[in-house]
């Protein structure tokens, strides 16, 4: 079993990186994200959201200290947005060194 924190440094490389193809190969193929976008399902379905939709808009992103019980990773991240700056909460579920499940929160400003 891979290290659930490996495989979010992964997932955050390439979201970085704008890298479908990278991202794509971490998702299970049953997995499923859910987002204020809606809820996408297995890997073709959620790249083409973070090709079409998140990654023309957000970028940079730099996520803090990763909480970890078990299979379960949560992480609150800064985001760029356009000129500005948001924080989210990404809470993923990792098996077998693949993300099953992502649920994307967006923080309320402070």
């Amino acid at each position: 079993m891979k290290d659930p924190a490996s495989v979010a440094e992964r997932y955050f490389a390439a979201i970085r990186e704008r890298d479908g193809r990278a991202l794509r190969a971490l998702f299970a193929p049953d997995a499923e994200l859910v987002s204020a976008a809606g809820t996408f399902r297995g890997p073709d379905e959620i790249v083409r959201f973070f090709e079409e939709t998140a990654f023309p808009v957000a970028s940079d992103p730099k996520p803090g200290p990763f909480v970890v019980d078990g299979d379960r990773l949560a992480t609150e991240i800064e985001l760029r947005l356009g000129d500005s700056r948001t924080k989210v909460a990404d809470f993923f579920t990792i098996t077998e060194g693949s993300i099953r499940r992502l649920v994307v929160y967006l923080l309320p400003e402070a």
